[in-house]
Formats: structure tokens, C-alpha cells, sequence
């Protein structure tokens, strides 16, 4: 009967373990969901920031339903075949109906009957799934939701983190990567909320594997690990503040990222075999630079950085790199001509000899990094205006010129190639002189051209367009000039292209298909009046020679976007641009800008620049920057993505520092190091609450007492504070009976007996500890109020 009872006794205590175990699970699956939703959130938004697609939005609410539904499948007590089976079928439903808007829109169907039927199939098989937007939205969306549904799973059921954060780790590390400087913030709180939830659960598990082992856990096991955690955190912030993205070397520009533009370009190869990524061909493919104005199908833009720079002096003219000038029309293309025309050896910081002289014109300097030259151009050097001086060995050509013409004469470079050394990889600084010419001066210009110049003011009657294609385009033209009262080339030249940047027009990277047989620039012109650069560029320089103008494009980079984590402006592929430029005796080439994408990019070029630090070339003003300054403060007219810089901001230049109102990154790296000096306050604070040895023990406890207000008296023994703090803390006696007997048997028994009382000494002052440290809190708060 005895032996009975003492089995049921050991029965009820293995019950209650066991209880206690599970609700020990249970409450911490609810903060384990908590942390899971709140990180899930983070790197959707951090997503959301990126901007990939239209309409991308939708992928935080599917995000957070992935990690909810996730963590209620989890918590249920389903086999695992079939809790992942339903959140698999639920993620599908979710990214179709998250993007049934973007599809309908872009398909003109019902986005859940005819998407499940196909219809991406085909476009995947046929290569036109990449210039498909609401494709690229489906598949973030089923990303997210993986992201949040599976760490959710691994994290409540399976207890492992670490193959949990796997997909949304790599989805945000590819965010970081391509837009390093939008992703400060999220950085910080991914960081640490990572580490929180992997020491969550590493906490939790330990605690329920105790508990299941009937294993009574010390009062300070918590405390220890919590403490190596918060360690851990401050150390992981601080290093976060001092590596990229926050620090000024950002390695971020030196990788060819994105899980994104990967998947574009295996499309953009399938499709079009032979077609070198980042040529930016025109029958559709990847955006980059190319040696030919193409009018071609839809483009997807690209992140791969090409080069970042700096700007020394004060410039003010447009910041568009010259690549190629194109100056031939042949097969309804303008491309540069493949024939040679002059070669002129520019030796490191000489000043080419150029058959014409300018007036009104600026210098300025320019330090290029080059990260990734061109495929098929990696010798050439990029630069904005008219070449002045490169610190490179070079060669400069010149498009060849009719036999009338001094052919031995250089008027302009059309093309800089880098001889030492041949590629155009690598830091380069380069001088470049841009107009200040002014409205009037540019229309008081003469239209007795010089003969090197007759060639670039015709189109070609035969061999390029069709002539009732001419004769509409040169009739276009002939309208616009005439409604606008113009009566300058100069004036033409600008009336065309405001009626090109009118709201007539559109921009689009998918450009409609014309029909068959149908001139892709007269469709674009009459009918659809939507396109890129290419198509704007070419419908200017079009009209322009058709009424006589001299007129050529430019295929190179725009502006880029500066990016404050490394005190430089950073040109992507997709910055990839065509312009237009036309000759004014005495000025030489101007430049028109007549594509309107609605960015602060492209915008009309302003003319005659003035400001006291102009460093003009008619007042015998030179630049000499050594290659690797970093030169003047950044010109506030930033990329595609935004990122104005304004008055207030921190600008280091040739002036030194300049304090004012801090931007987004700095605040941030303010708010890391303002929280890992929290963390680090916060385990200072523990580490003095968790005294290792019994005589720290009593010094704290004599502390903690006084400041509660517990006052003693000199002289007092071990054993009389005790009875003492008992009386002063009746709540707690039998720990302080504890601690004070304990004490006195470590301070003055031989070793081995004072040695044996070091646990029951712990084990007190954890009960001792919460009691005095409420009675310090309750004092300051009487003394302050």
C-alpha cells in the first residue's frame, strides 16, 4: 500500500512536470509568433523599399498572413506533410490574389482562371516572362510568403531558427546589396531582431528540455544567458554601424547583385542567344549601354553598378557621360559608324588638339571609379561635355568625315578609348569643358555651317526610312516649329523638344508593338506616343535633320544617384541613356533632353550657367585634380530613386565639414550606437546584480540594503545584520537567514567547508535580490515625488 502511494506520488510529480513543460511551450510559442511577425514585417518592408516592381506594396499583407496562418498551422497538432501542404496551397491563392490587380491590369484577364491555365508558362518558355511586371510581383509575393510561412513552421514546431530565416535572409540580403543605402534602418532592427529570436528559442528550448528532464535550473541560469545575449547584440549593432552599409566603405558597389537581374538576364540569354547582357540590344533584353540607338520591345532595367564618381569645381551643366557619339542613319537606326574615321594618341593630362575653339564654355573635374565597363566597350572612357584632359593614355576618335573634308583634323571625339591600360576598369580622372552659353547667345547663332558639319543636318533618302515616312516625320516637324512661332534653330530645336516632353507623350519600358510592316518610330510619333529614351531620342534627332539642323545622339549614362554610405554618386545599368546634341557655330554641340520619364533626372537643360565659383575657360581658369580626391560637395540633383540633398544636409568637400540637419543614415547610426550603449548599460547592470563569488554577494546585499534605506550601525557582526535586514525585510527573511549564515561559514570556516555553502548563498541572494531592488525603486520614487 506504501509502495503504492509513493508510485502515485511519482506518478502526480512526472503529471505535473509534464504540464508545467507545456505550458511552458505554449507560452513562449506565443512570444516566439510575436518575434516571428515582427522580423517577417521588417524584411517585407525592407523589400517594399526596394521598389522591384509596381504595385509591390501588396507584399507586406501577404508577408504577415504567411506568419500568422504559419504559426496557428504550427501550434496545431497536424502531421508536418500536411501543415506544409496547406500553407504551400495558401501561398499560391495569396500571391494571385495579392497580384490579381497588377495582372488584370497587365493582361487584360481574370488573374486567378487564366494565370492557373498557363499563361506564364508560355511567356517563361517564349523568354517574355521577364518584361512582365505582375510575373515578377507573383513571384515576390510567393517569396514573402515563404519567408514568413516557413519561419513561422521551423520556428513553433521544429524549434530551428536558423533553417527558418534562410529565405528571408537571402531575400534581404539581396535588398541590401542592390540598395544599400535605403536599408540602414531595417539593418538595425533585422540585425536585432534575428539575434533576439535565435536566443529566444534557444532560451525557450533549453527551459522545456530542463523541464522535461526533471532538471531544477539555478535561479541565475536566465540570467547568464540573457546576458551573453545582450552582449552579443550590442557587439552585433556596433558592428553593423561600422561595416557597409553605414560605414563609408561600402564594398556594396563592387558586386554584381540580384537575385533579380540574374533571373532577367538567363531570360534575356534564353531568348536571344548571342545577346551579351548589358548591350541593351532593342528587340527587347536587358538595359545598358549600347553602341546603337535601337527602337526595340520591352526592357528590363538592371542594378548592376557600371561606375561611381565625383565632382570637383563647380559644375553646372548636365551630368550625362558620353559614351558613343551616333551619328549614322542606316536601316532605321542611328549607330555609330563602324568604319574609321581620325584617331588622335592623347597622352596622360594632354589637351587634344581640336580643329575648332569655343567660346563660353566651363571646366570642370570629374573622378570616376569604373566597377564594371560594358560588355563589348570596356575601353571606353566615360565623361560628361567636351573632352579637355584624362589622366590616361588614350586614343580618341573622330566618325569619319566626306573626301571634302580635312579628314586629318579633329573636331570632336566621338569615342575615348582607354590604350593604358586597355580596359576602362579602374579610377580615372578626367577634365571636361560644358557651355555657359546663354538663350540669346544660342539663337543669335549663324546657319552658315561649316563643311565638316554638312553631313550630321540630312537624313539619307534611301536606306534608312521609307520616303512617305520622311516626308511625315519632316511634315511633323514643319507643324510643331511653326505653332511654336519659332524661328532659330535654337528656338526649333527646343519647340521640338517641349512638344516631345509634352503630356502627348508617355514613357514606358514595354513599348506597344506596332503592326506588321508598320516604322516603329512613325507609330510611336502618330499612334502610340509611348517609349524610352531611344524612341524620344530618335523622333528628335529625326525632325531635327529633317528641317536642316545638325543634329547627332549620344548613348551613355545619366547622373546615377548619390549614395550618402560612400560620399558618391553610383551609376547603375539601368541609368543607361540616349540624348540629343546639335551644333551652333561658335558653341559647338548643345545638348536637348527629350525624353520626360516624370524623374528630376531628365529634365530640360538650363542655359547659361552663372555663379561665382564658375571656373570659365575664356578667363583662363584650369582644374588640376589628382586622381583619388574625392573633390566637391555632391550637386543636389540626385538619380531615378530620389535621395535630394538639401541645405540642411552634412556635406564633406574641399570646404571641410558643414553641420546641419542630419540625414536618414546618419539618425540611424545614431539610434544603433544610442542602443547598443543601452545593451551594454543594461549588462553592466546585471553583471553588478550577479556577484559571483559569496563575499561580492554580502557587499551588494549591504549596498542594495542601504540605499532601500536599511541603515546600519558600525560594529555590527555578520549574524546581527542579518537578524537586522530580516526585520527590514520580513518578506524575504528566510533568505537573508540564509545568506548571512552562509556568509559567515565562507568568511571564516576552512576552505573546504566554505566552499560547500557558495550555492545556498546563490540560490538566496536570487531570492533576496527582486525584494531589495523593489525597495530602491519604491524609495527614489518617495524621494522624487
Amino acid at each position: 500500500m506504501q509502495s503504492a502511494s509513493a508510485d502515485n506520488r511519482v506518478e502526480l510529480a512526472a503529471d505535473f512536470l509534464r504540464d508545467r513543460a507545456r505550458r511552458s511551450i505554449a507560452s513562449s510559442q506565443v512570444w516566439s509568433a510575436v518575434l516571428v511577425v515582427v522580423l517577417t514585417f521588417l524584411i517585407a518592408k525592407s523589400t517594399v523599399t526596394a521598389e522591384w516592381v509596381d504595385g509591390i506594396g501588396v507584399i507586406v499583407m501577404v508577408a504577415l498572413a504567411a506568419a500568422i496562418l504559419g504559426s496557428i498551422v504550427a501550434a496545431t497538432p497536424l502531421p508536418w506533410p500536411a501543415g506544409l501542404g496547406i500553407l504551400t496551397v495558401a501561398g499560391a491563392v495569396a500571391a494571385l490574389i495579392a497580384a490579381g490587380p497588377s495582372i488584370k491590369a497587365t493582361h487584360q484577364l481574370d488573374p486567378v482562371g487564366q494565370a492557373l491555365i498557363g499563361i506564364w508558362w508560355k511567356r517563361i518558355t517564349s523568354g517574355q516572362a521577364e518584361s512582365d511586371p505582375s510575373f515578377y510581383l507573383v513571384l515576390i509575393c510567393l517569396l514573402m510568403w515563404v519567408s514568413g510561412a516557413w519561419l513561422a513552421w521551423c520556428v513553433i514546431r521544429w524549434r530551428l531558427a536558423m533553417l527558418g530565416l534562410v529565405p528571408g535572409a537571402a531575400a534581404f540580403a539581396t535588398n541590401l546589396l542592390n540598395f544599400p543605402t535605403d536599408q540602414n534602418t531595417f539593418v538595425v532592427f533585422v540585425l536585432f531582431f534575428t539575434l533576439l529570436l535565435l536566443l529566444w528559442t534557444t532560451y525557450t528550448g533549453s527551459v522545456a528540455t530542463a523541464t522535461r528532464a526533471r532538471v531544477r535550473l539555478m535561479g541565475d541560469a536566465s540570467w547568464d544567458f540573457w546576458e551573453s545575449g545582450g552582449v552579443a547584440m550590442a557587439g552585433l549593432i556596433l558592428l553593423s554601424v561600422l561595416l557597409p552599409p553605414f560605414s563609408t566603405v561600402d564594398r556594396t558597389t563592387q558586386i554584381e547583385s540580384s537575385l533579380f537581374t540574374n533571373w532577367a538576364q538567363l531570360q534575356q540569354e534564353l531568348s536571344h542567344p548571342g545577346l551579351a547582357s548589358g548591350t541593351g540590344g532593342g528587340g527587347g533584353g536587358i538595359s545598358g549601354f549600347s553602341p546603337d540607338v535601337v527602337l526595340g520591345g520591352p526592357l528590363t532595367l538592371t542594378r548592376d553598378v557600371v561606375f561611381t564618381y565625383t565632382v570637383s569645381g563647380s559644375y553646372s551643366g548636365p551630368r550625362y557621360f558620353r559614351g558613343l557619339d551616333d551619328t549614322v542613319t542606316v536601316r532605321a537606326e542611328w549607330t555609330y559608324p563602324s568604319a574609321n574615321g581620325v584617331r588622335q594618341t592623347i597622352h596622360k593630362n594632354q589637351v587634344p588638339k581640336y580643329a575648332e575653339q569655343y567660346q563660353k564654355l566651363a571646366v570642370a573635374s570629374f573622378n570616376v571609379n569604373m566597377v564594371t565597363p560594358p560588355t563589348a566597350n570596356g575601353d571606353v572612357l566615360f565623361y560628361p561635355g567636351l573632352l579637355d584632359r584624362v589622366n590616361r593614355e588614350s586614343i580618341g576618335a573622330q566618325v569619319p568625315f566626306p573626301p571634302n573634308v580635312d579628314s586629318a583634323a579633329l573636331y570632336s571625339i566621338d569615342r575615348l578609348g582607354s590604350t593604358q591600360p586597355a580596359s576602362s576598369s579602374g579610377s580615372y580622372t578626367v577634365e571636361s569643358e560644358y557651355s555657359t552659353a546663354t538663350v540669346s547667345e544660342l539663337q543669335s547663332t549663324e546657319t552658315n555651317y561649316p563643311d565638316w558639319v554638312g553631313q550630321f543636318a540630312y537624313l539619307p533618302g534611301t536606306g534608312y526610312r521609307s520616303p512617305d515616312v520622311l516626308d511625315r516625320i519632316h511634315n511633323l516637324a514643319l507643324q510643331v516649329v511653326t505653332a511654336a512661332g519659332a524661328t532659330t534653330p535654337y528656338d526649333e530645336a527646343t519647340a521640338i523638344e517641349s512638344y516631345l516632353r509634352s503630356d502627348l507623350f508617355s514613357y514606358t519600358l514595354n513599348p506597344p508593338q506596332p503592326p506588321g510592316g508598320v516604322d516603329r518610330l512613325d507609330y510611336f510619333l502618330f499612334s502610340s506616343h509611348t517609349g524610352y529614351c531611344q524612341y524620344f531620342a530618335t523622333a528628335m534627332g529625326d525632325m531635327l535633320r529633317s528641317l536642316g539642323i545638325p543634329t547627332r545622339l549620344v548613348n551613355g549614362f545619366g547622373p546615377g544617384q548619390f549614395e550618402s554610405s560612400v560620399n558618391r554618386y553610383v551609376v547603375r545599368a539601368e541609368d543607361a541613356h540616349t540624348w540629343v546634341e546639335s551644333y551652333f557655330p561658335g558653341y559647338g554641340w548643345i545638348p536637348f533632353e527629350p525624353t520626360n520619364d516624370r524623374s528630376p533626372s531628365y529634365l530640360p537643360i538650363s542655359r547659361g550657367a552663372t555663379g561665382p565659383n564658375l571656373c570659365l575657360r575664356d578667363n583662363g581658369c584650369d582644374v588640376t585634380t589628382p586622381v583619388g580626391t574625392t573633390g566637391a560637395a555632391p550637386l543636389p540633383n540626385p538619380g531615378r530613386r530620389g535621395g535630394n540633398l538639401d541645405a540642411g544636409s552634412n556635406i564633406i568637400g574641399a570646404g571641410g565639414l558643414v553641420l546641419g540637419r542630419p540625414d536618414a543614415g546618419t539618425l540611424t547610426r545614431i539610434a544603433a550606437l544610442v542602443l547598443a550603449l543601452f545593451l551594454l548599460v543594461a549588462v553592466a547592470i546585471a553583471r553588478y546584480l550577479r556577484p559571483r563569488t559569496v563575499m561580492a554577494v554580502w557587499k551588494r546585499t549591504l549596498s542594495l540594503a542601504q540605499w532601500a534605506g536599511a541603515v546600519g550601525s558600525a560594529g555590527e557582526t555578520p549574524l546581527e545584520v542579518g537578524r537586522r535586514l530580516q526585520g527590514a525585510f520580513p518578506e524575504a527573511s528566510e533568505a537573508v537567514r540564509t545568506l548571512a549564515g552562509g556568509f559567515v561559514v565562507a568568511a571564516y570556516a576552512p576552505p573546504d567547508i566554505a566552499s560547500s555553502t557558495r550555492t545556498a548563498v546563490m540560490e538566496a541572494w536570487a531570492d533576496l535580490r527582486p525584494v531589495l531592488l523593489r525597495r530602491v525603486f519604491a524609495r527614489v520614487r518617495r524621494t522624487s515625488g
